[in-house]
């Protein structure tokens, strides 16, 4: 992977890494919730893509002003191992973003030396992440060298302000958790229902829980509070004056 080259950015400076890993394995993976239908059993309802993960295992060689090793790929911009795993283990202790940067390149300049300009940011990885785990092992024979695994996470900027209907209460067991804003005096929970709804034709529990309370799972609800005139929920007849609860 001689044509190859990955770097950190962070505070403006560019970090590339002295020795390539052998491969940077990339996964992601999709998000379900599971729902229990009535008569359908258990259905998966796709909500979001995970966040990206990023692994590889490199090598940092130790500092030496006699001997520089020669498969390194910053020859002329050399540090120890003890300068990176410093440096890395500072970002991942402080939880700082930093910009991770890897694909192939084309020395324009033809110098033998790498910019990250030399890259095309569209063809490669180019994400923020965060260091989720270092992984660092000496070798019997080679003292001073550092062999290190690492896992990185994408990392999406977001703002910390909290929604207007949230609340943060403390539970029995001293956990903070996130709860929703009562509903206070005469407002209702559900703006969308005047009490009821009437049956049009092709609709279904799922998709008036939907369009009520926002989730087709909470389809039983309306179910119980209608049992008297549905008696199979998946056989909904056009004109019926289904009761709209709010919800609990």
């Amino acid at each position: 992977m001689r044509d190859y080259a990955v770097f950190f950015e962070y505070n403006k400076k560019t970090y590339r890494i002295p020795v390539n890993p052998e491969e940077i394995e990339i996964s992601s993976s999709q998000a379900v919730k599971k729902y229990e239908i009535l008569s359908l059993g258990q259905i998966a309802v796709p909500t979001h893509l995970e966040l990206r993960e990023y692994s590889f295992e490199t090598e940092f060689p130790k500092y030496s002003k006699k001997y520089r090793p020669h498969y390194i790929e910053t020859p002329n911009e050399f540090h120890g191992s003890d300068f990176y795993i410093d440096f890395f283990s500072r970002l991942q202790r402080k939880l700082i973003p930093v910009r991770f940067i890897a694909g192939r390149f084309t020395d324009n300049n033809d110098n033998e030396i790498v910019d990250k300009e030399e890259i095309d940011l569209n063809k490669c990885i180019n994400s923020l992440v965060l260091i989720e785990e270092l992984t660092i092992a000496e070798k019997a024979g080679e003292e001073g060298d550092k062999y290190v695994g690492f896992k990185l996470l994408e990392y999406i900027p977001y703002s910390k302000k909290t929604p207007d209907n949230v609340t943060f209460e403390t539970n029995e067991s001293g956990k903070t958790v996130a709860k929703k804003k009562k509903v206070k005096g005469n407002e209702t929970s559900n703006p969308k229902s005047n009490g009821y709804h009437i049956v049009r034709q092709g609709e279904s529990l799922w998709a008036i829980a939907k369009k009520y309370y926002g989730n087709g799972a909470k389809n039983n609800i309306i179910y119980n509070a209608n049992k008297n005139i549905i008696k199979n929920p998946n056989m909904l007849k056009v004109g019926w004056k289904l009761k709209i609860p709010e919800e609990s």
